[in-house]
């Protein structure tokens, strides 16, 4: 009788180990697939950063998560981006309210000098976006920035779902983010 009680113990602790071990086995698979991989390709979740903004505040990817990001990189001797900051600057305020944010990034690291940018940014009212400074380039390398203008769009869940290098087209622009909305 003692046999079959110890038996039958041995039997429920072996289920038991064995049980656990498909849970963590299961677990482990399923953390792994689950983490979407950080970087700047499209598909991939879009690199956080902190940079200092124009109007003397801190700025960060993260306080716009939630929203459509239209993710611009620029310099001030760049001709297509003197030619796009206008058209980017009018589709702020019109997708504001659904929750668009066009938030731009000076490279400034790129720069020939550094009163330029500051004036690009009065010349253009920039003020009614985010305008950021990378000033040491850690967002030209996060994103691998290699030429100018660069602009990718960013969904609400935070994953890249375009980048386009050069001058963005103002339609191309609206028909990607409402893909988005």
């Amino acid at each position: 009788m003692e046999d079959e009680e110890e038996m039958l113990q041995r039997k429920y602790i072996t289920m038991l180990v064995l049980g656990v071990s498909v849970l963590a086995v299961a677990y482990v698979l399923f953390s792994s697939i689950s983490f979407q991989k950080v970087g700047a390709g499209i598909g991939e979740a879009a690199p956080r950063f902190e940079l200092p903004m124009y109007n003397g505040e801190e700025g960060s990817l993260s306080q716009y998560e939630g929203d459509v990001i239209v993710l611009n990189m620029w310099a001030s001797w760049c001709k297509p981006c003197t030619e796009e900051i206008p058209a980017l600057m009018e589709f702020q305020e019109s997708y504001r309210e659904r929750g668009v944010t066009v938030l731009t990034v000076n490279m400034n690291s790129f720069e020939r000098n550094q009163d330029d940018p500051e004036s690009f940014v009065d010349t253009y009212n920039m003020s009614r976006s985010p305008a950021m400074i990378d000033e040491d380039g850690e967002v030209a390398e996060l994103y691998n920035v290699q030429r100018l203008p660069t602009t990718y769009i960013i969904g609400r869940d935070r994953t890249i779902v375009d980048k386009t290098v050069g001058q963005v087209e103002l339609d191309d622009l609206k028909k990607l983010v409402e893909n988005e909305l």
